[in-house]
């Protein structure tokens, strides 16, 4: 058995199927990094992907490094590699033959970075592999690893049953896993934003609940980032008062305490602090009733997600996101 099987995706829209076969190649892209025969870490991939596109987030730049170090140094010889053509619903399979190369021709100009590849003559229906496999095999990126499904793999390669109705029952569902990825990835972004930037996100997400909500100006402000008002003229109380926090510390009781000495009679407070609230400072809140609402990360990013579609568009695009609809099995 081969020690490890990849995933490398046909382009970004499956359109590359064709020319993998043809060419007896896998490859992707980022066609403006030349050569990394010379680049035998993911370390110096990345300081040459950071040299060549300038303004990528960290993020991307991490992920984006680490696929291209799978195509340059940690695919070996001998190994599996996959690719999916999803007209027919198929995989064609076959084995690493060559080093890295890099190849910016005609064929494939803005996918240059290539692995030759002996494909086998039989392709893998989809529907044959177990549910989990699927998952596996169902992966976002363009370059990931399959040894989780390997055995499978060869077990299909060989026409051997694949014992799914075992295998069916390991791992949570696909569902879950793409809702806790996508959190993951929503508080990355929420992370990264600018604390100033994030206070008019908040107030931006109060508007779209329906309130009259502007971040305060610079200035003696006492705490208070942004007032909000359930009418356009201020008439109707209460009067929100909220503070934001937009720090990886969490919020203690003197804090709070101070914001609460802030609110006046028929006011009441809003806490939102990415970095959460101590014990302490949750009971301070908790004496008061109903005057302050806190709100930590998750809290507020499940506040945004339930009043996305009415956001202004430029608060979307600083969390940009997108509906999705996926299957399950409820009924």
């Amino acid at each position: 058995m081969p020690d490890s099987a990849w995933m490398v995706r046909a382009g970004n829209d499956n359109e590359l199927v064709d020319v993998f076969v043809e060419e007896s190649i896998v490859s992707v892209g980022w066609p403006d990094l030349d050569n990394l025969s010379d680049c035998s870490s993911r370390a110096s991939i990345k300081e040459r992907y950071t040299d060549t596109y300038e303004n990528r987030k960290q993020g991307r730049v991490n992920t984006d490094s680490a696929q291209l170090h799978m195509i340059v140094n940690r695919i070996e010889e001998g190994d599996l590699v996959l690719t999916y053509d999803k007209d027919a619903r198929e995989y064609h399979v076959g084995t690493v033959e060559g080093p890295y190369k890099y190849d910016p021709g005609e064929a494939h100009g803005e996918y240059p970075h290539t692995r030759a590849i002996s494909w086998d003559e039989d392709t893998l229906s989809r529907d044959d592999f177990s549910t989990p496999s699927q998952n596996i095999l169902g992966g976002a990126l363009t370059v990931f690893s399959l040894d989780d499904c390997l055995s499978e793999i060869e077990k299909l390669r060989s026409g051997e049953p694949t014992g799914e109705d075992e295998e069916d029952d390991e791992g949570p569902p696909y569902i879950e896993e793409v809702e806790s990825r996508s959190e993951e990835l929503i508080s990355d972004i929420v992370a990264d934003i600018d604390p100033i930037d994030f206070e008019e996100l908040v107030a931006a997400v109060l508007r779209a609940m329906g309130y009259a909500a502007e971040t305060t100006p610079p200035g003696p402000d006492y705490g208070i980032d942004v007032v909000a008002h359930p009418d356009a003229l201020g008439f109707e109380e209460p009067l929100v008062k909220v503070q934001v926090k937009h720090t990886k510390n969490s919020t203690g009781n003197e804090d709070v305490g101070r914001f609460l000495g802030t609110l006046n009679e028929n006011e009441k407070g809003l806490y939102v602090s990415t970095g959460g609230f101590t014990n302490p400072a949750q009971h301070e809140v908790q004496k008061k009733g109903q005057v302050v609402t806190l709100l930590d990360r998750d809290d507020f990013i499940e506040l945004l997600l339930e009043h996305y579609s009415s956001l202004e568009q430029e608060y979307k695009a600083m969390v940009p996101l997108k509906r999705v609809y996926i299957p399950t099995e409820e009924g």
